[in-house]
């Protein structure tokens, strides 16, 4: 389950519980933040409409016609669903911000300048389950990281205008490519075959035709069973 569908069911459903939905926030922080925060927001919004505030004690009312009663109803499940969206649309809250946060945790990644070994390089990959065609002397940097519960490989490739970092996100699908802008870094993320990839360069603006070309250059294969999570 990625982090949109598990959103999605939550702001659905706040109480929703399946075994997949369980298992996505064992993984991802994110996202059982927004079910505790949307079960106290829906809790909060019930206890409101089964104890309105007595007003009679403060001064004599008329009894409230019956569309304010559909009308006190209809605002609270906008109120919901604007929280929701605002979960959804939250810089802090995207995909994008937590490819950068992920990249900001390994600065040394823009150094490296070797060319990365065969056996680094399949380490990196065969985690995830893929193989990737392009001229080895190009990777510099390969390691195989813990990202929205999956182990998946993160580079960094050489291009004409410099390092770019690549993420492999195979349990990642989006509708269609992501430019983003962040913390100095631009970055863009596009659906492959299988989930997407993150490319992400200090400035640059041609990322979406590197992530295409780096798209035809991944090769899937099964995925194997995952390792435990670090510790």
């Amino acid at each position: 389950m990625t982090c949109d569908e598990a959103r999605l069911l939550i702001g659905s459903d706040p109480a929703a519980s399946t075994p997949e939905l369980e298992e996505h926030l064992r993984g991802c922080a994110a996202c059982a933040q927004l079910r505790r925060e949307m079960q106290a927001l829906d809790s909060d919004i019930f206890r409101a409409l089964q104890q309105p505030p007595d007003m009679a004690r403060v001064m004599p009312v008329r009894q409230a016609p019956p569309w304010r009663q559909w009308a006190l109803a209809a605002s609270a499940v906008l109120a919901t669903f604007a929280v929701f969206a605002l979960w959804l649309l939250r810089p802090s809250d995207t995909l994008a911000h937590d490819v950068v946060k992920h990249v900001q945790g390994e600065p040394d990644s823009w150094l490296a300048t070797q060319q990365v070994s065969a056996e680094e390089l399949n380490h990196a990959l065969d985690g995830a389950g893929v193989a990737f065609h392009i001229t080895s002397d190009k990777i510099v940097y390969a390691q195989s990281c813990w990202f929205h519960g999956h182990y998946v490989p993160h580079l960094v490739v050489q291009t004409a205008r410099g390092p770019a970092t690549v993420m492999i996100l195979r349990h990642e699908q989006v509708s269609g490519r992501r430019s983003f802008h962040e913390a100095g870094m631009s970055g863009v993320i596009v659906p492959v075959e299988r989930g997407s990839i993150a490319v992400v360069e200090r400035g640059g603006d041609n990322l979406g035709e590197v992530a295409g070309q780096l798209g035809r250059d991944v090769q899937w294969m099964p995925e194997p069973p995952q390792p435990p999570p670090p510790r």
